[in-house]
Parts: C-alpha cells; structure tokens; sequence
C-alpha cells in the first residue's frame, strides 16, 4: 500500500498544494509551525477518518475560509484508489471514495491503512490506561472496520446508562425498572469488544516481544496481558451489584471503558520500573508490531508516518526505526537534515508557512 498523491486546499495553514510521494521515504523538512504536521495529519485522515490531533474539524480549516478538502490518490496493494474527505465551520462532513459518498465511518476505515507515531506515543507506557485503549482500539479499527460499529454502540448505550444513573437520585423508580435492560445491552457489547482486545494483545505482545529482543540482543523479554473481564454474564454480574457504587459516583464504574493493558519487560512491572530507554523502546515495539500486524491481517504493510519522533530518540533507536520501516512507505517530518543521510530513494519536500517546495538533496 502507497499514496502515491496528495491535494490539500485551505487546509490548516496549507492553501492550495498538490504533492506526489515515492513509494519508499518522503521527508518534509521545516522549522515547527510549517505545515509538516499538517501534511501527516491529511494523510492520515484516510487512515482513520479523523485527525490525530484534535477532536474539532473545524480546526483543520484555515483561518478565515469556510471549508477545508484533502484529495488522495493511492494503491491499496490491488488498485488504485481516489478518496476526498471535506470539512465546513457548520460542522458537515463530506467523504468519498472514487466519487461514491461514504456514509459511515466503517466504510471508510481499512481501504486506506497508516500507522502514526509521534512523540505523545512514547508515553504509551506510563500514561492512564485511557492512551492505551484508544491505542488498541485505533489498530484494531483499520484492520476490521466493523469493530468500529461495536465501540459506537457501546459509547452510545454506556451514555444512556450514565444518564440513567445520574438520575436516580430524582427518579429512582424510572432507574429501578430500566437498569437491567441497559446492563444487558452493555454487557453484550463489552463482550463483543473485550474479546476483539484480547485476540489483538496477545498478537501483539508476541511482535512486540520479538522487537524487543531483537533490540536489547536477547537480554529483555517484553509481555502484554489484556485485563478485562471476560464474558457478557460476568460483566452483567458487575454493572448488576454495584448499582448503589454507581449511584454515589454518578457514573458506569464496569466495563471495557475501564479496561488496560498491563505491560512487563523482564517480568517487571514496565510502567512502575521500566528506564525512560526502556519505555521509548517498549514505544517503539508496540508501532512497529502495529504495522507487522496489519500487513498480517491485510496483505500489505500499512503506511508509517514519523511526526518529530526521531529527535526524541537517541542514535541507536533512531536507526532501528529508520531500519524497521525500509522497503514500506514512510513519511517523517523532522526540523533537521543530519538523520537521513543514509537514506536511498527518498523524497523530500522543504516545508514553510504552509507550501512544499521538491528538493533535489537535502
């Protein structure tokens, strides 16, 4: 899988651009506050039918102008495709894929794959369990589209249940009589979920184990466990004998919502005794596996985009990345030129207040 082009138009601080990529590296090169971001974010819509960097649509439009559009043109390892996604200040959304519209998300998801890794993702292991769920849960997404229609029930009858809650003090018969429903409607989703989750880690604990040694040359061992309870009766159990718990606090304190990953390196509890190296390389592990996974499941690896990654690691890291990624197409963005001079057949873009100029050496 390649974009082989793109077509922004008043999107960020990006006015009207058009650019072609090599199917192996491309490198957008420019001081922060450019555009380089900019231009992995509007790949990356395709990907996953939203930014990675804010929950507004109306922020990917540039100041001043009405709509925002990003046009692509890319092979998915069989065909090429064209997709267009539009964004307006009123908040309507506009998909296509080869001139049809896209209703839903889970028809977009999956034609076009890209795994992003920033510098927020080298907290993977010390952040709330929160970081790491929405991890899973985005990997998961591309690679089965219709997990995405199971996470969206699930958020819609967990809100239902929280207003439930939230209510009982005034209403506590309406709460008496409705709870069990929505319990049995949640809890049938969450098993749905919690087992999709549990299948993932435990593949991607394997990749990520053998990433890690092959890192540390055999002297690490890295292991995920997915920690959720399992089956719809017992989650059922749970949500059924905490009512007043849940009255107290006001919300759903069960449920795949609250679920984590637990991670160890050498039999360790990695976020408690994992060095700052050691959790940039668990980091690293876990994107790397990503991309295996998905090549995996698909037949084809997905895109890699770098957003400022490689200036938080050190030398040996860098490489292992640049290493990991070669003969895939991988889009880095980096203020500097000093980490690509071993790089063959890149393409690269100098970057600055919103345009891309083609170089010919960097």
């Amino acid at each position: 899988m390649h974009c082989k082009k793109i077509r922004f138009r008043d999107f960020r601080n990006i006015e009207n651009e058009e650019l072609e990529f090599s199917p192996d590296v491309n490198i957008f090169i420019g001081s922060n506050a450019q555009g380089k971001t900019s231009a992995l974010e509007g790949i990356y819509l395709f990907a996953r039918g939203k930014s990675f960097r804010t929950q507004r649509d109306a922020e990917m439009i540039r100041f001043g102008c009405d709509y925002a559009s990003v046009d692509t043109e890319f092979n998915n390892g069989i065909r090429d495709q064209k997709m267009r996604i539009a964004y307006s200040r009123d908040g309507r959304r506009l998909c296509k894929r080869n001139g049809v519209d896209i209703k839903k998300l889970s028809e977009m998801v999956g034609q076009f794959r890209a795994v992003i890794f920033c510098p927020s993702h080298l907290s993977l292991v010390k952040d709330g369990p929160s970081v790491r769920r929405s991890f899973i849960d985005s990997a998961i997404s591309q690679i089965e589209p219709s997990y995405i229609s199971h996470l969206q029930k699930y958020n819609l009858i967990l809100s239902q249940r929280n207003a439930l809650i939230k209510n009982a003090f005034r209403d506590r018969r309406s709460f008496d009589a409705t709870v069990e429903y929505w319990s049995q409607q949640l809890s049938e989703e969450a098993e749905i979920i919690s087992r999709k989750r549990e299948k993932y880690v435990k593949i991607l604990s394997e990749y990520s184990n053998e990433f890690i040694a092959d890192m540390t040359l055999g002297k690490e061992e890295l292991s995920l466990l997915y920690r959720s309870v399992k089956s719809k009766e017992e989650y059922m159990q749970e949500l059924m004998s905490n009512h007043e718990r849940e009255i107290k606090y006001g919300s759903t304190l069960y449920g795949v919502h609250k679920d984590d990953i637990d991670i160890s390196i050498c039999g360790h509890e990695a976020r408690s005794y994992a060095s700052q190296g050691q959790q940039r390389s668990i980091a690293l592990a876990l994107k790397l596996s990503e991309g295996e996974i998905s090549k995996k499941e698909c037949g084809s690896y997905p895109v890699f985009l770098l957003d400022d990654v490689l200036s938080e690691l050190d030398s040996k890291r860098r490489e292992y990345v640049l290493s990991g990624v070669r003969q895939r197409q991988t889009f880095i963005t980096s203020c500097n030129t000093d980490d690509f001079s071993n790089i063959k057949n890149m393409t690269a873009y100098k970057t600055e207040n919103g345009r891309f100029e083609k170089c010919i050496s960097i």
